[in-house]
């Protein structure tokens, strides 16, 4: 008995380290996956506002949910979790949408954006759920802080690129109105004579 008690203390003591160092990876692993889905979430929620979806930032996250909510890999057998298929099956929605054409008329582009609108907050909502947070659908929808003046500066910013871009395109000439011009003292000694 002693003997067995005696093996079994040395396997104990040899193994623990071991084992303690596999747990500890595991819990890395899970945290920083954990951490890479939260990032992409704050960012989508940090620009959620209609505006600044076309912000590098928002499309930058957009790419990342793929490789971020994938699940795990075991050789080559792919575990996801049911919250994890949610998630890639709401941006598979939300993606095929953002992939057609958002029409030219006025009606056709409102229920274009209203459907965009649905879809992303479905997105979050999905991601949000996976993540471990509880928000509901209406505050992911509305609780957005756009002041005034960034919407004013985004139209402004708009009009000027298009401007520029027609001028550059040759679709339209440059206007300009002469008030003066600049008096010679040739021009001056003529109209004196």
């Amino acid at each position: 008995m002693s003997w067995a008690l005696a093996i079994a203390t040395i396997f104990a003591t040899l193994l623990s380290p071991l084992l303690a160092v596999r747990v500890q990876k595991l819990i890395e692993k899970h945290s920083e996956k954990r951490n890479i889905k939260v990032n992409i979430f704050t960012e989508l929620m940090a620009t959620r506002s209609a505006a600044a979806r076309l912000s590098n930032e928002h499309v930058r996250a957009l790419n990342m949910i793929d490789l971020a909510f994938y699940g795990d890999i075991k050789g080559s057998i792919n575990k996801r979790t049911k919250s994890e298929k949610k998630v890639l099956d709401a941006w598979k929605e939300y993606f095929t949408h953002l992939c057609t054409h958002c029409p030219e008329s006025e009606s056709g582009n409102t229920l274009w954006n209203q459907t965009s609108d649905r879809l992303f907050v479905n997105l979050l909502s999905v991601m949000a759920e996976d993540i471990g947070y509880d928000f509901d659908r209406v505050h992911l929808q509305n609780a957005i802080y756009i002041p005034v003046a960034h919407g004013q500066m985004n139209l402004d910013n708009q009009k000027i690129r298009k401007g520029l871009a027609s001028i550059f395109s040759g679709e339209t000439a440059l206007k300009m109105d002469v008030v003066s011009f600049p008096e010679s003292s040739d021009a001056q000694n003529s109209q004196l004579n």
